[in-house]
């Protein structure tokens, strides 16, 4: 009897063991397999937006400048997180702006990513986009460079850098592009930050110049 209650309690012991090796790999391997999952659709993201954008630029190549404009906006629009980017480029100043400054700054704000980044997805429609790699950054961030690139090699080729993050629904966006090394958050965050602090917050004269500049 005594030896068929230790059986048990051997037997036992192993379950918990096994049970113990298998809580732990599955605390070390669910991590990578998150990350790895986010790599996987940053990627898609990026290829599903520029297929969109090579269809958009061959389709409206003969459109009249402003009407291309307004129809890539709405694609660019459904890719980037225009929230995070208001906030990026207006630092503390962001809190102190009221819903309709905000709403309104992100419409500015849409405009001048739109202007800074069009021509080269519109280049699309004769050149080709090309892949290089993607990375991991912490445990959030997911960086996917790429290059537009001409086959007949009359021009030279633009390197891109789309740094990208779920939203808090879930969903991956993006948050910030460098053409070239130059990052669309830096480059219009020297701006505004310049013109609002020299303006004391005030986002009535920020609007008023940036709809001057768009």
């Amino acid at each position: 009897m005594q030896n068929l209650k230790n059986f048990y309690n051997n037997k036992n012991k192993v379950k918990i063991y096994l049970l113990s090796v298998l809580s732990i790999l599955i605390m070390v391997f669910n991590p990578l397999n998150s990350n790895a999952d986010n790599l996987v659709k940053g990627n898609s993201l990026i290829i599903e937006m520029i297929s969109k954008a090579q269809t958009h630029a061959i389709k409206t190549i003969k459109l009249q400048p402003e009407e291309r404009s307004s129809k890539i906006q709405n694609l660019i629009k459904q890719y980037i997180n225009l929230d995070f980017m208001a906030k990026a480029t207006t630092g503390s100043f962001w809190k102190k702006a009221s819903d309709v400054h905000k709403e309104k700054y992100k419409d500015a704000l849409l405009k001048q990513i739109v202007n800074t980044i069009e021509e080269h997805l519109n280049t699309l429609a004769n050149l080709t986009y090309k892949h290089r790699n993607s990375e991991l950054r912490g445990k959030k961030l997911v960086y996917v460079r790429g290059m537009i690139e001409d086959p007949k090699k009359n021009q030279p080729p633009v390197n891109l850098l789309w740094k990208l993050a779920a939203n808090s629904k879930g969903k991956f966006m993006v948050l910030d592009l460098e053409i070239e090394g130059i990052s669309l958050i830096s480059s219009n965050k020297a701006e505004t930050m310049s013109i609002l602090r020299k303006n004391r917050g005030n986002f009535e004269v920020l609007l008023k110049k940036l709809n001057k500049n768009n």
